[in-house]
C-alpha cells in the first residue's frame, strides 16, 4: 500500500535572546550577518587551507556532485559531528572552515551553529554549490 505524503510548510519560529519572535526569514538574515562569506576566487586559490564541509542532503550530491575533498555532513547533523574539543587533533576551534551548500542560506545556518558549538573561522561559500559550479565552468 502506498502512502502519499503532503508536506505542509510551516513558517518556522523561533525566539532569539531579546525574546523577539523570529521568523525562518529573520534567522537567515542573522546568520548571514555572522558568518562572513568567501568569494569562489578566493576559495579556490586557497582551497587547501580549510576543512570544507557540504551541508547539504546526500541526495542532493548525488544529483549535482560536490565540490572536490568536501565532506559531506549535513546540516541537521553538524552539533552531532562535530565538536571543537573533538578527539580528532586535527580538528579544533581555529580550524578554518568553509561551509556551502546549495545557495548559501543552510550553509549561513550551519556556520552560525558552529560558530555557537566554539568554531572561530568559519567561512560561508558566496553562491554555494551553484557558484562554485558556475565559476568551475
Amino acid at each position: 500500500m502506498q502512502f502519499r505524503c503532503q508536506i505542509l510548510f510551516i513558517a518556522l519560529l523561533w525566539v532569539n535572546h531579546d525574546n523577539n519572535i523570529m521568523t525562518l526569514k529573520d534567522l537567515i538574515a542573522e546568520a548571514h550577518s555572522i558568518i562572513p562569506k568567501i568569494s569562489c576566487n578566493e576559495f579556490s586559490t586557497n582551497a587547501e587551507n580549510y576543512l570544507v564541509i557540504d551541508v547539504r542532503e546526500g541526495t542532493e550530491i548525488a544529483e549535482t556532485g560536490s565540490i572536490p575533498h568536501a565532506i559531506n555532513i549535513p546540516r541537521g547533523l553538524i552539533e552531532m559531528k562535530l565538536s571543537p574539543s573533538n578527539e580528532n587533533k586535527s580538528l579544533n576551534a581555529d580550524t578554518s572552515i568553509v561551509v556551502y551548500c546549495g545557495g548559501g542560506s543552510r550553509a549561513s545556518l550551519a556556520g552560525r551553529t558552529l560558530k555557537d558549538l566554539g568554531f572561530k573561522n568559519i567561512l560561508n561559500l558566496e553562491g554555494g554549490y551553484r557558484g562554485w559550479r558556475d565559476f568551475s565552468n
